[in-house]
């Protein structure tokens, strides 16, 4: 077994450290779906590395786990281009902007990689040529797959990466076209400066490699120049060299499990993880930012319905909520038992609406400026029955006026220094209120109070008393945050804010 500081001179005459080296990598997706299985890989600088392999035999998972896509669990990977902007990749399920036209998703990503708009419009055109592509405006959902798969090909060699990592880029392309694809890929290695690593389903295309590696069951069956590869197993063909050796693989693990004896590989457990083979991103640089507005302007571009539905239904949603929501509470029901009224609170009317007359009934008055207040009164004839419909949320609270209100109200009055406990409890106004609702409640206590308030002014101007003895001696002054009388809009408006933001975050 290799070394991990093995350098390239002991295996391929180079003096320069390899693009990339594996050691030791294990990865599985579940303890039954083991995909790298103490797999060692070592790419030389400046070659083409040719990864071959059945379908599900951990290609895919190993580039990922190269370009950071992925982690390993246990082992090692080290990359020379130590950064994603030194990196070209074509995964193998396209990765583009279906919106987008093809000149859109080469400007987003070369602004990603940093490149000035002269140096993509100058790769775009040379791509688009060489990779055969139609029209630079025709948009990436209406391509063929083969198209598509060259566009994501192209984008890969937009920035000119010092190492290009390809998954299956030939998939689908005309023969022609793919012999020109892996001239282009031999013409890049040949000073030495750009290493490819390729996966191909057809064998014997990567015969053109300067290095194979044949991958099954998550290991490597051999790593070796496509020559040497031939003459050591005997065979005239890749194929044959690949299927002879997954016959001695196959024939190995039959006699690891017919030997008692032999020992049962455990998958590791190192004591941390694996060092990320790149370093990090910085997500905050200006090219990516561009690149960020520039690809939600084309989404906008694209999706002008969907921009104006998004544009438009917050201001319906507001419109709406300061209609129907925003404002205060209007028409709620209050339960009225006046015992001082014997033919209800219809025979107010009979009774004038000022005056310094304590013989007429004052509650009147009190009751018409809760009116004006907008309350809607519901009379009862009892208290049990008023208290009765609280508790069935027909009111939201009972005012209760004994027989003789006004005129205990009068004495309370004027005459304070020999008013007795029953005249005092008589000219009191005794309320009972249904508390479920916080906002409502308070509401509803602090309109009755300022309505009683206005209502003994008005009383004492009729007397020609002190309008100020009509107060409580309490004085509240302007808020320092916020307002004295808070609107249900101001109470409500936090939660539709928030809404609002959910919706168009999600």
């Amino acid at each position: 077994m290799e070394s991990p500081g093995m350098a390239v001179s002991d295996k391929y005459g180079g003096d320069n450290p390899p693009a990339i080296m594996v050691r030791g990598a294990y990865k599985r997706y579940n303890p039954y779906s083991v995909v790298l299985r103490g797999l060692n890989m070592t790419v030389p600088e400046g070659t083409i590395y040719g990864l071959l392999g059945p379908s599900g035999c951990g290609k895919t998972t190993l580039l990922s786990c190269m370009v950071g896509r992925c982690q390993l669990d246990a082992g090692d990977i080290q990359v020379k281009a130590r950064t994603k902007s030194n990196i070209g990749y074509m995964p193998q399920e396209l990765a583009l902007y279906q919106e987008f036209s093809i000149k859109e998703t080469m400007t987003y990503y070369g602004r990603l990689f940093g490149m000035s708009h002269k140096q993509i419009e100058t790769r775009t055109y040379e791509l688009l040529k060489f990779l055969e592509l139609p029209n630079e405006n025709n948009i990436v959902s209406r391509l063929s797959g083969g198209q598509e798969r060259r566009v994501s090909f192209a984008v890969a060699l937009l920035h000119d990466p010092q190492l290009l990592i390809l998954d299956e880029p030939t998939v689908g392309v005309d023969p022609v076209l793919s012999a020109s694809i892996w001239q282009h890929l031999l013409d890049m290695t040949a000073n030495g400066n750009k290493t490819v690593v390729i996966t191909t389903h057809y064998i014997e295309e990567a015969r053109q490699a300067h290095t194979i590696g044949l991958m099954r069951d998550g290991t490597l069956l051999a790593e070796e120049s496509p020559s040497q590869l031939l003459l050591k197993h005997n065979c005239s063909t890749l194929e044959q060299a690949f299927l002879e050796l997954s016959k001695r693989q196959t024939r190995s693990s039959i006699m690891d499990k017919e030997d008692e004896n032999c020992n049962i590989e455990t998958y590791p457990v190192p004591s941390r993880k694996p060092l990320a083979p790149l370093k990090p991103d910085n997500i905050c640089s200006k090219s990516r930012i561009v690149a960020q507005l520039l690809k939600n302007f084309y989404w906008m571009k694209r999706n002008i319905p969907i921009m104006c539905f998004l544009m438009i239904l917050p201001v319906v949603q507001c419109y709406l909520f300061c209609t129907c929501i925003g404002r205060d509470p209007q028409g709620l029901k209050l339960g009225v038992v006046n015992e001082e009224l014997k033919n209800g609170m219809s025979s107010c009317s009979n009774y004038p609406s000022s005056g310094c007359n304590f013989s007429v009934p004052l509650s009147c008055r009190y009751l018409q400026n809760l009116k004006d207040k907008s309350y809607k009164l519901i009379e009862y004839d009892s208290l049990d029955e008023a208290k009765f419909a609280v508790k069935k949320n027909k009111v939201w609270g009972v005012l209760y006026f004994e027989e003789g209100y006004s005129e205990s109200l009068g004495a309370r009055i004027k005459m304070p220094e020999n008013i007795t406990d029953r005249v005092l409890n008589i000219s009191d106004v005794n309320i009972w209120q249904d508390m479920s609702n916080q906002y409502v409640s308070n509401l509803l206590r602090r309109d009755m109070l300022s309505r009683y308030v206005m209502f003994l002014e008005s009383v004492f101007r009729d007397c020609d008393w002190p309008i100020a003895l009509a107060d409580i001696p309490i004085k509240l002054e302007d808020a320092i945050y916020g307002d004295n009388n808070p609107s249900f809009g101001h109470f409500t408006a936090p939660a539709i804010i928030s809404l609002l933001v959910y919706f168009h975050i999600k």
